[in-house]
């Protein structure tokens, strides 16, 4: 994700919500390590917080108090967490959190969303919205064919399914057909990479009472959404397992996995047989101290601030559609957003698909111009802000965006015609900002 033409940036220094390249270049970053952080860069207590712990060690091989205090203020953020255990990125938690349904129901199966990213384990790169791959028929009949990342074996294919997003009926007609062998149903509340879908009002409510009624534990993979707030104590739909990373590690990696007692206590030592979790750096010093100061500093108000940002930042990116005469929409929750070229807002990951068939030069082109107005995004299309992101920053970026808009006119005219709408551009030129980043 990090490589494009005509070569990628390289970046020596980040500072509240700005990053500088190796030519001296600053950038508003509107990525925020493609969703990773909250905080911006060298936040002053998440700093102070590395800084004091590295004097006194990073992984001292056993249990410290930071685990426990870590995992406290976790837990109040995420009340359904009971028991977690740490491990060192997204990747690891999704693949712990299904491997500890597995063997929790005894039972082998994974339901996966088609387009869903969980990481890059083999349970998570079926059909996951960046694997690429050649598609194969699944086991069940009536489902749209999967694909499996390069070098992914096809015997993954016997134990996971995968199901469109936003579809419940889908999800039931799969534990009708597979009743008594599903372990788990795993999904992000908000698709990610496929294109920032938010689930729709009542579609996860539904999950919830179909995997309960089989006994399928249900995982929330909110890697991502934790930004948003934490969306299953917003939104009120309580999962079994949940998985965390990213703005829990305060900048640095780290998985989380819990949830449900019952569940969890198969990691006990002291029972017959537990499952065996190994982890040299898993709950080390510096991520926890790091993430302590993230927790402390990530609350109410902070996240109230990116909501704000983000439904500033699509109304914007909308009324820039609009004016530019120009097809296409800002979806995305909180402080997460996409722009999509299509007349509709995609519901799951084959919308987006279908969305960007034949514009990867188009959403390239708008990714140079940003790059070349001073913004720093995604070239998929994500964008996502910090808590010392402002609202000027804001602005700023979305008159880049109408500019680049307006630039791209003519090239659309010529090659995606079906992308004008029939009101005229907007006449004069929209101002550009400035692009050394000033006003954060």
């Amino acid at each position: 994700m990090t490589t494009y033409a005509p070569h990628p940036l390289y970046f020596d220094q980040g500072k509240r919500a700005r990053v500088r390249d190796l030519d001296g270049r600053w950038y508003q970053d509107m990525l925020a390590n493609y969703g990773a952080l909250a905080h911006g860069h060298a936040h002053p207590a998440l700093t102070r917080a590395v800084n004091d712990q590295i004097s006194l060690g990073t992984a001292l091989g056993g249990p410290s108090i930071l685990q426990y205090q870590h995992a406290e203020l976790l837990q109040a953020h995420v009340p359904a967490l009971e028991r977690v255990r740490y491990c060192n990125s997204g990747t690891e938690a999704t693949m712990w959190a299904l491997r500890t349904a597995r063997a929790y129901t005894g039972r082998d199966i994974i339901v996966k969303i088609d387009g869903g990213y969980h990481g890059t384990h083999d349970w998570g790169h079926v059909s996951a919205f960046l694997s690429g791959g050649t598609p194969h028929r699944q086991f069940l009949p009536g489902l749209p064919p999967t694909h499996l990342a390069p070098g992914v074996p096809k015997t993954v294919l016997e134990s996971v399914v995968t199901v469109p997003f936003n579809d419940a009926q889908a999800v039931a007609d799969v534990l009708a057909q597979l009743q008594g062998r599903v372990a788990a149903v795993i999904v992000e509340p908000v698709l990610g990479v496929g294109g920032g879908v938010p689930a729709r009002p009542g579609y996860l409510e539904q999950v919830r009472s179909l995997t309960a009624d089989d006994a399928v534990v249900l995982i929330f993979d909110e890697c991502a959404t934790f930004r948003l707030g934490t969306w299953q104590v917003r939104h009120g739909v309580r999962p079994d397992l949940s998985t965390f990373s990213k703005i829990v590690g305060g900048g640095l990696p780290i998985g989380v996995f819990g949830g449900h007692t019952d569940i969890m206590s198969l990691f006990d030592p002291a029972r017959p047989q537990p499952i065996y979790h190994a982890s040299a750096f898993g709950g080390n010093s510096l991520s926890l101290a790091a993430g302590i100061a993230a927790l402390e500093t990530f609350q109410e108000t902070e996240i109230a601030h990116l909501d704000r940002l983000g439904a500033r930042l699509r109304e914007g990116l909308d009324s820039a559609a609009r004016d530019a005469g120009i097809v296409g929409s800002a979806v995305g929750e909180g402080g997460l957003s996409y722009f999509h070229f299509a007349a509709t807002p995609p519901q799951n990951a084959a919308d987006t698909v279908a969305a960007r068939e034949g514009r990867d030069e188009l959403r390239g082109l708008v990714h140079l111009n940003l790059l070349n107005e001073g913004f720093l995004t995604a070239r998929h299309g994500l964008m996502c802000q910090h808590i010392v992101t402002t609202n000027t920053a804001v602005d700023s970026f979305v008159a880049a965006f109408a500019d680049t808009l307006t630039l791209l006119r003519p090239y659309l005219a010529d090659y995606h015609p079906d992308l004008l709408a029939d009101q005229p551009a907007r006449e004069t030129a929209v101002p550009k900002p400035s692009i050394d980043g000033s006003g954060q």
